[in-house]
Order: structure tokens, then sequence, then C-alpha cells
């Protein structure tokens, strides 16, 4: 006899249950790594804002609130960011300083809030971080470039920041009493999708910010000055065309700097091509002439690895690609377009220069060169000198002299028990500060100087 089927819709069969228990070993492993009903809590990194999307990895490790961590002499642990460059432009607005107080040690980790102490604006990626005076609390600001290679501080509550492979230049504002926000940005009118080189600021009375601009194709390149009050452009200085391979003829800025005593512009640029190193040096007044400049030198030998202007010196100071030694030339000695005279006089070892001029030696790569105040300050891998000028009295009357000096311990001065130090790749004056930033290093070196010089070991 046929048996009838049971109908299922009266009598369902019954849901086979797989318990943790009953599962094979394989499966029962890779249950465990699944992730659980309550996922676990979002680590935010201190220097993001509390906006930053979500969708960025959260398994950043947390540091301490207050922002002596991040600016200590020892730098803490490594923080795996992602896609974070390791060249943070650093930035520091210039002011006067005040009067005189006892000063406070930086050793022993400890960083004290000094009698000049001024905000200091860092870059990481394309973020720019802004920490007040006492380096206690810090303000970020994501910006739309994807990394920043210029970065200046015109004042605490704004900061302007720019990138070579992007257009524009990205004004981050900090107010005090809003939000931190990076909305704006200032264009060169002719070629709005030309990116930023280099950039100057002037001090706060004229508010002028100097920038230098090269377009996409590489073909073009000027320097514009905009107004920061109205955010207008305001005269394009030195524009130049290439032409055919001759890229010689038109290279760019990469170096502005401002001398405010002598209302002139400091535009350097040099480019290495088969032949060697050359470069140009040129000296703008804006009041003047926009495409005339006042002087201009084009350097072949032991061309400039760095260049900068001091203005209470009254002086121009180069590090030599080939010598590496540092060279100095008086402003009020300048004349002509720089062909007849060479200008330059060596203040560190001129039988050494002249011998790796000669061997066309490159000691001067990955030199640094900055002017603050009354000295010059040169960075030299991982270690740092200053030159200050000295007056030296004797029977033909007074003489001033400029003598070199190390920040900290030199590199004759390393024993067993210092750390190993890294190249520095940034740096920024501000107040009675120092601030470095080295290679494959996530923190940031502040020396300060409550009387307003910079320490060293004789």
């Amino acid at each position: 006899r046929r048996r009838a089927l049971p109908d299922h819709r009266s009598h369902p069969l019954p849901r086979r249950r797989f318990l943790p228990s009953r599962l094979p070993r394989p499966l029962a492993r890779r249950r465990a790594t699944l992730p659980r009903r309550r996922p676990s809590p979002v680590r935010r990194h201190p220097l993001l804002p509390p906006q930053w999307p979500p969708r960025v990895p959260s398994s950043l490790p947390r540091s301490p609130r207050r922002g002596s961590a991040l600016l200590a002499r020892r730098p803490p642990p490594r923080i795996p960011l992602p896609r974070v460059r390791l060249l943070p432009p650093l930035s520091a607005p210039h002011r006067p300083p005040p009067p005189h107080r006892p000063r406070r040690s930086l050793r022993g980790g400890h960083i004290p809030i000094p009698a000049h102490g001024l905000p200091l604006v860092a870059a990481h990626g394309g973020i720019v971080t802004s920490f007040d005076a006492a380096l206690a609390s810090r303000t970020s600001v994501l910006t739309p470039l994807p990394t920043i290679d210029s970065l200046v501080a015109v004042s605490p509550a704004l900061a302007l920041a720019g990138a070579r492979d992007f257009p524009g230049v990205q004004l981050c504002r900090f107010p005090g009493d809003a939000p931190a926000a990076a909305s704006e940005a200032l264009y060169w009118p002719d070629s709005p999708s030309s990116s930023v080189l280099s950039m100057a600021a002037s001090e706060a009375a004229s508010h002028w910010l100097f920038a230098s601009f090269e377009s996409a194709r590489r073909n073009s390149s000027a320097v514009v000055a905009f107004d920061l009050n109205s955010l207008s452009p305001v005269v394009e200085i030195g524009r130049k065309e290439v032409f055919g391979a001759d890229v010689e003829a038109a290279i760019p800025p990469t170096k502005l700097g401002w001398l405010a005593g002598h209302n002139l512009l400091l535009a350097a640029g040099s480019h290495s091509g088969p032949a060697g190193m050359v470069g140009d040096i040129r000296l703008w007044d804006v009041r003047a002439s926009s495409t005339v400049p006042v002087w201009e030198m084009r350097e072949k030998e032991d061309c400039f690895a760095d260049v900068a202007a001091s203005d209470s010196l009254s002086a121009l100071f180069k590090v030599g690609a080939a010598s590496g030694e540092v060279f100095m030339a008086d402003l009020r000695r300048l004349s002509g377009d720089g062909t007849s005279v060479d200008p330059w006089v060596c203040i560190g070892d001129r039988q050494r220069a002249g011998a790796a001029t000669a061997s066309r030696r490159k000691d001067g790569n990955n030199c640094r060169i900055e002017c603050y105040r009354s000295w010059v300050f040169v960075a030299r891998d991982a270690y740092v000198e200053v030159w200050t000028q000295v007056e030296i009295t004797s029977e033909a009357g007074e003489k001033k002299v400029m003598r070199k000096n190390w920040v900290g311990n030199g590199p004759s001065m390393v024993t067993a028990d210092d750390d190993e130090k890294t190249k520095i790749v940034s740096w920024a004056f501000g107040g009675s500060r120092m601030a470095l930033a080295r290679v494959d290093q996530r923190s940031i070196e502040v020396w300060d100087s409550a009387s307003g010089a910079i320490s060293g070991n004789l």
C-alpha cells in the first residue's frame, strides 16, 4: 500500500540548531575570530579633530592630553598614522620679544611656559595643528590638500598651507570662539591650476602674502602678492615663461623671504642638470618695479644649497652645495647685476671650500640655513650650528666677525648615552623658541631660552 505523505504545513520539520560545541574545529576557530554584537569603542588619536570621518582607521594609540608628549625632546613611540608624510612643515608667527624673565630648562622632559612663548603650527599629512603658547592645548583642521609642503603662520589665528602638486593656498583659521576651518583658498589668477612652491609673509602691519606659483605644465611661474585683508591679488612679480628646452632660463623661485627693514623680497631657485647645479638669486623692490629686480645673480660654481636673508645683519647668507660652507654677502655693497664682482665672502673654512669646489663634491646637500633676529642657523644632517656676530677690539679699531657655535651637543660631543638623532627636515623660529622636525619621527623637538638667546656649548 502506498503511504500518504505527511502534510508539512500542519507538521513542520524541526530546525536543526548548530551549537558551537557541535561545530567542527576549523569552523569553531573561524567563528571565534568573527566580531561580536557590541563592537569595541572607537579610539581617536588626539591630533585628529572630533569631526574626523569614521572611515579612518581607529586603531591609533591614545597619548596624553597635554601637548608635552608630542613636543618632548625625546620623541614618544611611533604612532601608525595612515598616509602621513614624515616631513612636517613648521611655522611660528614673529613678534618682538617682551621684557626678560628668568630662564627655565627643558631638560628632564619638562616643557616650560617661556616668557617669549608663541603659538606653534605644524602640518602632518593634510592636517594643520596649532599649539598654544603654553604647548598645553592644540587645535587641528583638515585641509583638502593630500600633503602639505609649505606652511606659514601669519598670526595665532591664521596659517597658510600649500602643496607642490596641488593648486592654491589654503587659509587655515583658528578662531578662539569657533571651530577651526579651512574653507578659503588663494589662486594665481592667470593659472588657477598652478601649484605652490614657496610662501613668505610680511609683518602684521602690511599684511601681505607672497606665494611662488608654477603652472601644471611647468612652463610658467611667477610670484604673486596677496592682500590678506581683502584676500585679493595685488601684484604679479617676475613672471617667467619657458620656451623650448631652455629650462635654466626660467628657474622658478623655491625660497622666498621678506626683509621688512629694507622693503625687499628675496626670491631664489635652483635647477640641477647634467652640467651641474645652477641657481638664481633676486631681490625685488615691489614698490619700484615688478618686472626688473633691484639685484640679481646667476650662480654656477658652488651654487647655493639654501639661502636666507637677515634684516638685522643687513646681509645674505648661503650654504654652498659643493663645499657645504657658509657664505655672507653685505646688502649695502650689492650693485649691478652681480656678474662683475662676486659678493660672497666665506665665513667658514676657506681652504676647505676651495678644495671641495674644485673637486665638485656635494658636501652641502640637504643643508638648511635660516636667519632669525641676529643669528644665523645652519642645519647639517642631525645637528644645528649657529653663527653670531662678535665685535673684536684691537689697536686698529673695532672689527665685527662671525663666530660659529653649536646648539646643544655638537657632533664632536656625542657620547654613548646620547640618543641617535636623525636628519632635520623642517624647523621654525618664534619668540625664544626653535622647533625641529626630524625624519622618521612623529614628534617635534622644541628648544627654548627665555632670555632670548639660544643656548649652546662652547
